[in-house]
């Protein structure tokens, strides 16, 4: 998990996610996650080509992300947080609060046949 430069003075906070720096792909799609039911989750799936790289920009989320590795669980509770998720990286999105808006940045357009969406596929994908 990053700690995102944030510079703050008497007008407020401004925080800066640049490509290149902490983004190390070229942002093809942007989009966000909000008003998700309380107890649902999202993700539950991996990509095989896009990066992602995602920022709770309000309220806080928790992200459980799996490779080769192992498994690795985060909370972004802050603004100032941001996780990159590679290809080839099982994530499961849980727990966001009634307030949470999910900023997510990726490397590609969205493809639906990238994607592995059951836990089996990606383990055998790892060669786990």
């Amino acid at each position: 998990m990053d700690k995102l430069r944030t510079y703050t003075d008497k007008r407020g906070c401004l925080t800066i996610v640049e490509q290149g720096i902490e983004v190390p792909f070229d942002i093809q799609r942007v989009y966000w996650i909000h008003s998700v039911p309380e107890g649902e989750e999202r993700g539950m799936h991996s990509n095989r080509v896009s990066s992602e790289y995602v920022i709770a920009v309000s309220g806080s989320v928790e992200i459980t992300l799996e490779d080769k590795e192992g498994r690795h669980t985060y909370l972004l509770d802050s603004k100032e947080k941001g996780v990159l998720i590679p290809p080839d990286t099982w994530d499961e999105i849980r727990n966001f609060s009634p307030d949470a808006v999910l900023l997510v940045l990726a490397s590609h357009t969205y493809d639906e046949t990238a994607y592995i969406n059951t836990y089996e596929e990606f383990l055998k994908s790892i060669g786990k």
